[in-house]
């Protein structure tokens, strides 16, 4: 089944490649260097798309990588900040979600599984309920203010 679903994800991904032109942005800046291993020449494009995200899954995403990063560097708080960004962020996307397809399944599974996990490992290796707990606060409240902002904007 994970094999079927990932097969679907991969050519939904090259018809939205193809349907937009191919257009490069900076999280796929990002990205790239990512995998290449360099996170800290990745840091401005993904802090970049965190800034101004061009689509809600594109700030999670870059949550996400931010926190791969951060937990192969070591910084465990900053890990769990950022994956826990990605997570709030990716649930809400599902939540919201009008048309279920196959995306749903998948930012389901990040949203309800892996990334719980990963939130899990990260708060024994950080050890501290309370800073933890005030990491959570933290984001909730950059999280609560982006989208503020961001309807702000629209009502201007």
């Amino acid at each position: 089944m994970k094999k079927v679903m990932f097969a679907v994800a991969m050519v939904s991904m090259l018809f939205m490649v193809a349907a937009c032109g191919a257009q490069k942005n900076e999280l796929d800046d990002g990205y790239a260097l990512v995998k290449q291993g360099d996170c800290a020449g990745a840091q401005p494009y993904l802090d970049a798309t965190i800034a101004d995200p061009e689509q809600l899954m594109d700030l999670a995403y870059a949550y996400f990588l931010k926190g791969q990063c951060a937990e192969k560097a070591g910084d465990f708080e900053a890990a769990y900040k950022n994956f826990y960004g990605a997570k709030v962020v990716t649930c809400y996307a599902v939540n919201e979600e009008i048309h279920v397809n196959f995306n749903t399944y998948g930012r389901s599974e990040f949203c309800e599984r892996i990334i719980p996990e990963k939130l899990a490992k990260l708060h024994k290796q950080i050890g501290n309920d309370q800073t933890v707990e005030a990491i959570i606060n933290t984001m909730d409240e950059v999280l609560n203010a982006r989208y503020l902002q961001r309807f702000q904007k629209r009502l201007d």
